[in-house]
């Protein structure tokens, strides 16, 4: 049963890093369309990606596969600033 649970895990995984790497070629894809036409079709793709994605990494977490760590509003806080400042430094 472990390493069959062990095969699945690995399988998602790799789904997971897959639709992760669609999802940005896809973004890419959509900014760069040439037409209004081709960018609704792509983007419409776009989002049944993010949308797997995202079940997938619920999946995962539902399954304890993967884990998420809370993080204390401080040290939230302090990343949010630190990257506001880098897109601030950017314009």
């Amino acid at each position: 049963m472990m390493a069959q649970q062990n095969k699945d895990q690995d399988i998602i995984n790799c789904m997971l890093i897959s639709l992760k790497h669609l999802k940005a070629l896809f973004n890419t894809f959509s900014q760069e369309a040439g037409t209004c036409e081709l960018y609704e079709k792509v983007d419409s793709i776009y989002e049944t990606i993010s949308e797997l994605q995202r079940e997938t990494y619920d999946f995962m977490i539902e399954q304890n596969w993967m884990q998420v760590e809370a993080q204390a509003e401080a040290k939230i806080e302090k990343s949010a600033k630190k990257l506001q400042k880098q897109v601030s430094s950017m314009a």
